[in-house]
């Protein structure tokens, strides 16, 4: 794969080989498929090969980039690169180089995962644009397709900024517009992806049923916004969405703690489907210990110590294994398969309605809706096994309780650690005491040198780099 937008726009009319013959698209479309290049014009003149395209789509996206649990995936090295994960891996390893800060915008990890975003940016648009310029489509396929895409798009490029700061949105697959595409502001690709979420609600069904919600629906797509709107901090907003959430029967947090990452988990509200019908989630497999010491990763011995006396989440989501020295190490265990299963048990989990209780409650609070705001929090701590929060109208005492259920609820969950510790303001106050050489340009991720060699128009380089 060519290393910039540029080149990942060249595909003629050729529609995406690889995402037609992998391996678990039949899973999506119960049909079997091409094994050979089709043209963009035959692909969207059938319902199941149009959804195939798709399907391929989904196949990336959980085998790598931002949204994968898989070694090859964001999910890792972003906990790495926060003060969630430890990593004991040879100092060349990309969980190595991440925790150890001494990533440069030559590291190939950062190449690969920009490139791989927009090549999955691509796909998607090369779906929206084949459905768009199809008369053979059924309008139930093309209106689910159109809003997947939509929805899927907008979710990548949020990824894409809360990383990496401006960046292209990139929304064509057409070469000449996209040789040379410039950056947009944080804001300006927050108004994008809003405008993309706001096309796909009306085109997403409403819901799917627990243990089927490998599709996105308006209440993922109101998830993002909701998401959004707290990292914006638009708390009227961030209210509006939560509520349609949280206000739906169907997304309700489970009571047992082991339940919450099951596949037909009923706060789950979009899962990745894994490779194959006896494949579980990749998360057990990258992160459980089946030897002592690690050999890549475990969790840092600090973020152990940080859990309230009390909290089940320790207990249920952290593993621990103990070395011949009688040292312990410790492990998420979030997901406890791993490997394979006679059947899948689990899905990675994409978004959870967890998240939305923690986003409603710091709205409620900065709204000086108190009572409401503890009530939130409560729920996420009661479930935990923790006693209720006092009443109080300290605002500082509540956005600190509430930092704290985030990290103890949302550890090792693409990215939220990083992405919290921006919102409020405290990766240059706590990063240097977990890591002496932080630096505060370390907030964002440097943009490839190779990128910008190809396209100047992706200059000037985030600072520091």
């Amino acid at each position: 794969m060519k290393n910039t937008i540029l080149k990942h726009i060249i595909l003629p009319t050729l529609l995406i080989l690889s995402l037609l013959i992998t391996n678990s698209c039949d899973r999506f479309t119960e049909v079997g498929l091409p094994k050979n290049q089709i043209t963009r014009e035959v692909v969207f003149k059938d319902d199941q090969l149009a959804k195939s395209a798709m399907a391929g789509v989904y196949r990336s996206l959980d085998e790598q980039g931002f949204l994968s649990g898989a070694p090859s995936g964001a999910q890792l090295v972003l906990a790495a690169y926060a003060d969630e994960l430890q990593a004991y891996g040879l100092a060349t390893t990309d969980a190595a180089i991440f925790y150890n800060l001494s990533h440069m915008a030559t590291t190939d990890k950062i190449k690969n995962l920009w490139t791989i975003t927009y090549t999955q940016i691509y796909n998607i648009n090369a779906v929206i644009e084949g459905v768009e310029n199809s008369d053979s489509l059924s309008s139930e396929v093309k209106n689910r397709l159109k809003g997947e895409g939509h929805f899927l798009r907008a979710l990548l490029h949020l990824y894409l900024t809360q990383t990496f700061g401006p960046v292209p949105y990139v929304t064509s697959t057409n070469y000449q517009v996209n040789q040379s595409i410039g950056k947009l502001s944080t804001s300006q690709v927050y108004g994008q992806c809003k405008t993309d979420l706001e096309t796909a609600v009306p085109l997403l069904p409403a819901t799917l049923a627990a243990g089927n919600r490998v599709y996105p629906t308006k209440m993922a797509a109101y998830t993002v916004l909701a998401r959004m709107a707290y990292y914006e901090k638009n708390w009227d907003s961030a209210l509006q969405y939560c509520n349609h959430v949280i206000a739906d029967v169907q997304y309700k947090m489970e009571a047992d703690l082991n339940k919450v990452f099951l596949k037909d988990s009923s706060g789950s509200i979009w899962h990745l489907l894994p490779f194959g019908a006896t494949y579980n989630a990749y998360q057990g497999n990258v992160f459980i210990l089946n030897t002592a010491p690690p050999t890549n990763v475990a969790l840092r011995q600090d973020f152990i110590d940080e859990f309230e006396t009390g909290d089940q989440r320790k207990s249920a989501w952290i593993g621990q294994k103990t070395d011949a020295q009688n040292k312990t190490y410790y492990y998420p265990y979030k997901y406890k398969q791993y490997y394979t299963s006679p059947t899948s048990l689990e899905y990675s989990v994409i978004l959870r309605v967890e998240e939305l209780y923690l986003i409603r409650a710091e709205a409620y609070i900065k709204k000086r809706q108190y009572d409401l705001g503890i009530a939130d929090i409560n729920t996420i701590r009661n479930r935990a096994g923790l006693a209720s929060l006092a009443n109080t109208i300290d605002q500082n005492i509540l956005i600190n309780a509430l930092i704290q259920e985030r990290r103890s609820e949302l550890f090792t969950e693409f990215g939220h650690r990083l992405y919290d510790l921006k919102h409020y303001d405290l990766a240059d106050v706590i990063m240097p005491s977990k890591k002496g050489q932080w630096r505060p340009y370390f907030k964002l991720l440097p943009l490839p040198a190779s990128e910008l060699l190809l396209n100047p128009n992706l200059n000037p380089q985030n600072d520091g780099y």
